[in-house]
């Protein structure tokens, strides 16, 4: 008992150790000294171990924790693990991260993102969603060239207005054009052409011009 009491009061000692083998979550390490042990990685070594590190530990009798990785033994893929959730806070300052080779996010479930102000500078980019639903209270939109192409297209607008220098439209099938009212104010000339043209009125059809020719 004298014993056991001796061991939990000793202070840990600090070693250098490398690590030669590894079991679920525990490393089996060497220490300078010889000395050999089997120890999990405390809350606060971030930088995940691996077979040939060289690490600092701190060891009480046989238990202790890895405190932190001092040197790689070869150069590997570093992993940063924590245990639960992580709530990053900073009370003041930004935040910045870089990387040269490119940044993968893999969000699972879900990603949510909220700011201020949103700015991006991409040169070239790929987006596929299943389903995308984008709402505002204003959109402005600027391209040198802007294609678009849907298999289904559906618009609703209170209010429409479209001005082009040029515009051209080719309907290969059959289009139906329903309104209240509908005007059209041409400058110059006017055409219509067709196999067959049919125009009906309930009340009445009106053609005034210096002069109509029909036939």
């Amino acid at each position: 008992m004298n014993e056991l009491l001796q061991v939990m009061d000793s202070p840990a000692t600090l070693r250098h150790a490398r690590i030669n083998a590894f079991d679920g979550e525990r490393f089996g390490l060497v220490s300078a000294e010889g000395y050999r042990y089997w120890l999990k990685p405390a809350l606060g070594c971030l930088l995940q171990p691996a077979v040939g590190d060289s690490v600092l530990v701190s060891v009480v009798g046989n238990e202790g924790y890895i405190l932190s990785v001092l040197e790689r033994s070869q150069a590997q893929v570093a992993e940063l693990r924590v245990s639960g959730d992580l709530h990053l806070n900073l009370p003041t300052g930004a935040l910045s991260i870089e990387a040269r080779d490119g940044v993968v996010l893999n969000a699972g479930a879900s990603l949510a993102v909220q700011a201020r102000y949103l700015n991006a500078i991409i040169d070239q980019g790929q987006l596929a969603l299943g389903a995308l639903q984008v709402g505002g209270e204003q959109l402005d939109s600027h391209w040198l060239e802007h294609n678009e192409s849907a298999l289904y297209h559906t618009e609703q607008a209170v209010q429409h207005t479209a001005e082009y220098g040029d515009s051209r439209r080719k309907i290969q099938g059959h289009e139906d054009v329903s309104a209240g009212s509908m005007r059209q104010c041409v400058e110059k000339d006017w055409s219509l052409s067709g196999e067959t043209l049919d125009l009906f009125a309930q009340v009445t059809v009106a053609l005034s011009g210096e002069r109509i020719k029909l036939g």
